[in-house]
């Protein structure tokens, strides 16, 4: 008769420990949601963030937070963008954070607006020179400044599936490098400048490029003019130089000057307009030389009136070379080509190489032609004539594929890179935003990036972060049915018998 007692005593002792560790649960659960509560509200109400991101990719680094720390003038910073737009998306959250960073520091007066509802101030802006786009970001101290362009804040990789389809692998944070370097920049004054050469009957700054420079000053380019006949030296702040349709040629002095630039690794651009003058370069030829560039005296005429406009066969249809191989500065041309811009030149002289086999110090190419056809001997030939012109002239050259810009670096003199055109005019004031100069303008600012890429001057040695997306590539059905059954019906069983072990030992 003391089975029944006894077996109710199990009953009851089995109720009170489950009771007790329903209460546990209970207890513990109460205790979590009364400390996760409090932190949550404390951590909204102070803006508390934990970057558990392993490239800490939500975070400025020490770098930035020092130089910060350490500035002592004062800084406009604009941001041409409503900041609200960055907050809530995980793909510019980045930015965001640091341009709180940038916003909280007393030297920095922060603005950000929307240059839509506030055009005054983008065209204030622009007024320095720049072409702003939202996202942009320009900073300015003492009357010098610097932009950093919105599309320079990421850099995004794809890959491709064999139908062509784009898939997002990685996105790197590099603004944060950029704009503390741009800051850096405008404090200290340091600036990426071309000289442009006068004395010569050159085209000025002033009267001839007041565009151009603009163009040159949104890429963060400061443009000044040089007179090596009264300098001692091309100055050692100097990014490239510029002689912009010379009238008369170097003398030697300023030839040893520009030679000891280029010994260097100096970068000098030569527009070379023809010039009908009784004027010969032996300088000038002598530079280019040393390059494996050759010069014409002459003026190219187009004789196919249908690769010329209409009545002038000295403005013509050119060629954009595509390098194969080393060296490439126009494959940054094909978007403009391909939405239909045909290129142009007018006025131009040729030039040609000079370069033997055997030297190997030197890395030239060409960068437009005359268009070129095949004659009936299957021998690439050209409608274009090479019209003897000025002092130096010899004779007509004809039949030929004619180069119109070519460009060499010498491994000799720490890589100095040199560039010929053959026409200064293109890039003027009256011609630089005609539609057909277009490719040439590109392929110029192409080449100016080659020769000096400004973002070095802005290069704080900050690490680029970013955060990889994970992928799931699954190549057949099966594949694909295997992966469901991982991460649906496995959790589910794994879930049930939790369910069947709870259910059995409640009442244990």
């Amino acid at each position: 008769m003391q089975e029944p007692k006894q077996t109710n005593n199990q009953n009851v002792m089995r109720n009170l420990k489950s009771r007790k560790f329903t209460a546990y649960a209970l207890i513990l659960a109460a205790l979590a949601l009364a400390v996760a509560i409090p932190l949550n509200l404390i951590a909204g109400r102070l803006d508390v963030i934990w970057d558990m991101t392993p490239a800490k990719m939500y975070e400025v680094t020490d770098t930035t937070k020092e130089y910060l720390a350490s500035l002592d003038k004062q800084v406009d910073f604009y941001f041409l963008m409503d900041m609200s737009n960055l907050e809530d998306e995980t793909s510019t959250m980045a930015l965001y954070r640091c341009l709180q960073t940038y916003e909280a520091c007393d030297h920095i007066n922060f603005k950000a607006f929307d240059p839509d509802t506030d055009p005054t101030l983008t065209d204030e802006l622009n007024s320095r020179g720049y072409q702003l786009s939202r996202g942009d970001i320009v900073v300015e101290c003492e009357g010098r400044s610097k932009h950093v362009a919105a599309n320079t804040m990421y850099e995004t990789s794809y890959e491709y599936d064999e139908e062509g389809n784009a898939k997002q692998v990685s996105d790197v944070f590099t603004g944060e490098n950029y704009i503390t370097g741009a800051i850096d920049a405008v404090v200290s004054g340091r600036d990426t400048i071309i000289y442009f050469l006068t004395g010569h009957g050159e085209k000025s700054l002033e009267n001839d490029y007041t565009k151009f420079t603009s163009v040159l000053a949104n890429r963060n380019y400061a443009v000044r003019e040089l007179n090596l006949a009264t300098e001692e030296m091309v100055p050692d702040d100097a990014a490239m130089v510029v002689l912009a349709g010379p009238k008369s040629d170097l003398s030697n002095d300023e030839t040893r000057k520009l030679n000891a630039f280029l010994d260097e690794g100096g970068n000098v651009c030569f527009w070379m307009s023809p010039n009908e003058a009784e004027t010969t370069y032996p300088n000038i030829v002598s530079v280019l030389g040393d390059f494996g560039i050759g010069m014409d005296y002459d003026r190219v005429c187009e004789t196919d009136a249908g690769l010329h406009i209409t009545n002038d066969p000295y403005t013509f249809r050119v060629s954009v070379v595509r390098s194969e191989e080393g060296i490439d500065l126009t494959s940054e041309l094909e978007d403009v080509i391909n939405e239909g811009i045909v290129p142009f030149m007018s006025e131009t002289r040729s030039f040609y190489p000079t370069m033997t086999a055997e030297d190997t110090s030197l890395q030239y190419g060409s960068l437009l032609q005359t268009v070129a056809a095949t004659d009936t001997l299957g021998n690439t030939v050209s409608s274009a004539v090479g019209e003897a012109y000025g002092g130096g002239a010899k004779e007509d050259i004809t039949g030929q594929v004619l180069d119109l810009a070519m460009f060499s670096t010498s491994t000799l003199r720490k890589d100095a890179k040199v560039m010929v055109m053959g026409n200064a005019e293109f890039i003027d004031d009256t011609n630089v935003q005609q539609d057909y100069v277009i490719v040439p303008v590109n392929l110029m600012l192409s080449v100016i990036s080659w020769m000096y890429d400004s973002t070095l001057d802005m290069d704080m040695g900050i690490a680029d972060r970013g955060r990889s997306l994970d992928s799931l590539r699954l190549n057949s059905e099966s594949e694909a049915n295997r992966a469901v059954a991982a991460f649906t019906i496995a959790p589910i069983a794994v879930a049930l018998v939790g369910v069947g072990v709870w259910l059995k030992r409640r009442y244990s």
